[in-house]
């Protein structure tokens, strides 16, 4: 039988692996955030775009629609909204534990629903110490991966889409990628996010239906106000844009 020291010591080892492990997925987690746009876009497109046909589970929409306010509130510095976003987030991930059945009966597998509910769990942890330190820049980015796993539960959920509306989502991805790049002065990430989009959209544009002639007219003044004007303003009406060609 094994001393009272030896067990310690295998006790201290065990959390010393734990953390490692831990640190090493926030790791991860930040250098995929860094990707380029499809790279973290797959995750999060199923969210957002299927409740006409059933779509996520509701504590899956209320995730993802609290996750977008976090993000907005964190983007503009206003910490209530942040709190109580965050609050609303907490509220969803708890319902997303009864999911788990639904989940792999929609052809979801057990391991990514773990691993996407471990990983909300830290970014929820995260999010509220960026808030009580009021780390715009790091709330903008943790809200942008509570988003991500919103996509991730949602995904087996969705089902199949036409390229139309996948590469809608995509825009919004894009879209959401300049916000989080002008919060942290990333000039870099902006051109890059800016370019990726106008050359996608240029694509999605030509496919759009008549009847969203109205909505194609009002994102390309978006854009071209975007040009003129690198403003939290002028993303936000971008970003509202592209969501509303999801009616589409």
């Amino acid at each position: 039988m094994k001393s009272f020291e030896s067990q310690r010591s295998d006790a201290c080892a065990r959390a010393e692996a734990a953390t490692t492990e831990l640190l090493s997925q926030r790791r991860r987690l930040m250098s995929a955030a860094a990707l380029g746009p499809l790279a973290l876009a797959a995750a999060t497109m199923a969210s957002r775009s299927a409740r006409a046909a059933g779509g996520p589970p509701e504590a899956v929409r209320d995730l993802d629609a609290a996750a977008m306010a976090l993000f907005d509130a964190a983007e503009a510095g206003r910490w209530p909204q942040a709190r109580s976003a965050l609050a609303q987030a907490r509220r969803a991930e708890a319902g997303t534990g009864a999911l788990e059945g639904a989940f792999t009966q929609a052809g979801g597998e057990l391991h990514r629903f773990f691993q996407a509910r471990n990983d909300l769990s830290g970014d929820l942890l995260e999010a509220g110490t960026a808030i009580s330190v009021k780390d715009r820049r790091w709330l903008v980015s943790v809200a942008d991966r509570i988003v991500a796993r919103a996509g991730e539960l949602g995904q087996p959920f969705v089902g199949s889409r036409d390229s139309t509306q996948q590469r809608i989502e995509v825009l919004i991805y894009l879209a959401r990628r300049m916000r989080r790049a002008l919060v942290w002065a990333d000039e870099d990430g902006f051109r890059s996010a800016q370019r990726d989009f106008r050359r996608l959209w240029q694509l999605t544009a030509s496919e759009l239906t008549p009847d969203a002639s109205e909505r194609r007219r009002v994102l390309e003044e978006a854009l071209t106000r975007l040009t003129l004007s690198r403003s939290t303003a002028a993303i936000q009406q971008l970003y509202d844009a592209v969501a509303a060609l999801r009616k589409t």
